[in-house]
């Protein structure tokens, strides 16, 4: 039974892997534990990225769960991460043995009948599926209540039985009116950055109703987009800047798919004088396509740079991606933002079905041709829940099927019809090498400007490539327990 004499106290997780060669630049903290955090009631609340532990992870898991001495920890994870999650759900048991954990983030939610088997998920007494903020609540307030969960019908929530895991259906996409704002106070440890500058994250919406066959965003969100209104999000990035930012990163998975809307917020950060913060984004080619006067609208209001999901401008790509990019609109679209000072770094997906050693080098020559400052080479991966994972599986292109700690979308874990998965990786790797060891591709891009030491870090990672072999040793998780 809950002590009633003591706050119920609950401490949520984000885990330390990062899928970037460049994550010595950056920092950047975890969205969803601070949104859970401020939208859990009657209790005591605490936050630790672990990302800023990255060194000794363990050494920092024991400490807090000693310190704080959890009711719950919640633990949230990727599907890269996941071994992460448990073994920091075995750190936190071993402190407090009483203690009760909950999983929750994208791979919860994509392969909860797999972690329900799965011995290395012992420890994990509950699972949060879809948006947290709702389910989780409605959790902590039955355990205050010293209710077992079997008692309460939770939508959206897995639980452990003697007899395995009892799933309950799904809760509907959660009303983003209801939702308070982030918690940053809640945070244990600081020190977010973006190369060098203090950063923070603020969505403006979730979801996207592309159906994108390598996606695993709508079986998060299901076919929805959901804005929040634009005075929340004026208020947030405000509440960030006071916590000490000087700029956000927007994590919205589109957050230009309706351009409108788009500009109406860029126009809204200038009229609340928020425009002197740096802005960075994800963003997609057909919204710009749409509207190209959306970019002078971005740069306005402070906008640096995008992540641009490019994926493939070859049309033997699209019918399986199901995202069509072609080469002409693609070119328009990156000439348009860098004519207006954006930095443009371009996302590729390579390892398709039909790729073969000529179609792998066109992906490399496209980065060449246009004007992006940086190029990220995906494999792509057969991660839970997608219909890519479903196709592949079917025709035994997969040659790592349950390794998810690889799934970080740098590491080749397919094979396809024309490549043996050796050859796949050699290729992507030698066509790598030439790609960022060409000082034109290097230094006619901004990567270099951004911060003292890029360059000299940028050198090293393609040193170390070198000596640890290619891709799948020098994406492995460079963390510590």
């Amino acid at each position: 039974m809950p002590d009633h004499n003591r706050p119920y106290r609950v401490l949520l997780m984000a885990m330390p892997d990062v899928a970037s060669a460049f994550d010595r630049f950056m920092r950047i903290p975890n969205l969803a534990i601070v949104s859970l955090a401020a939208n859990l009631e009657g209790a005591e609340v605490a936050t630790l990225d672990l990302v800023l532990h990255s060194r000794a992870v363990g050494k920092a898991v024991r400490e807090q769960v000693e310190r704080f001495q959890p009711d719950l920890v919640g633990l949230s994870a990727m599907t890269f991460q996941y071994a992460s999650a448990c073994e920091v759900a075995r750190l936190a048991r071993s402190v407090k043995p009483d203690v009760k954990i909950v999983l929750g983030g994208y791979h919860a939610t994509l392969a909860y009948e797999q972690i329900a088997v799965d011995s290395q998920a012992a420890g994990i007494d509950f699972l949060v599926r879809g948006e947290g903020e709702v389910p989780l609540n409605l959790l902590v307030q039955a355990l205050k209540s010293g209710h077992d969960a079997d008692t309460v019908v939770i939508p959206g929530l897995s639980y452990r039985t003697s007899n395995g895991f009892v799933h309950n259906s799904l809760t509907p996409p959660v009303d983003l009116e209801r939702l308070k704002q982030p918690d940053r106070q809640s945070r244990l440890a600081t020190g977010f950055h973006y190369f060098g500058r203090p950063f923070d994250v603020v969505e403006t919406s979730r979801g996207c109703p592309r159906g994108c066959r390598f996606c695993c965003i709508r079986k998060m969100y299901g076919e929805t987009h959901r804005e929040y209104r634009t005075e929340r999000v004026i208020d947030d990035i405000r509440a960030a800047r006071d916590a000490g930012a000087r700029g956000v990163f927007f994590t919205d998975d589109n957050i230009n798919l309706r351009p409108a809307r788009f500009r109406e917020l860029c126009r809204a950060i200038v009229a609340a004088g928020l425009q002197d913060m740096e802005f960075v984004s994800q963003a997609d080619v057909a919204g710009f396509a749409r509207d190209p006067e959306m970019v002078p609208e971005m740069r306005r209001a402070g906008f640096s740079g995008v992540f641009l999901g490019i994926e493939s401008v070859n049309p033997e790509h699209w019918r399986f991606l199901k995202k069509s990019n072609s080469w002409q609109t693609t070119q328009a679209v990156v000439e348009n933002l860098k004519r207006h000072g954006l930095y443009v770094a371009g996302g590729f997906i390579l390892g398709n079905p039909d790729d073969d050693a000529a179609s792998i080098r066109s992906v490399f020559r496209t980065a060449r041709a246009l004007p992006i400052d940086h190029a990220i080479m995906w494999c792509l991966t057969p991660y839970p829940g997608t219909d890519a994972r479903e196709d592949l599986l079917a025709e035994e292109l997969v040659i790592n099927a349950d390794g998810f700690d690889k799934y970080n979308g740098f590491i080749c874990n397919v094979r396809t019809r024309r490549l043996e998965h050796d050859r796949l990786v050699r290729l992507i790797a030698s066509e790598g090498l030439k790609l960022y060891l060409n000082p034109f591709f290097v230094f006619r891009g901004d990567l270099w400007r951004r911060s003292p030491g890029v360059l000299q870090a940028y050198y090293a990672t393609i040193a170390e490539f070198l000596t640890r072999g290619y891709q799948n040793r020098l994406f492995e998780s460079r963390h510590r327990w």
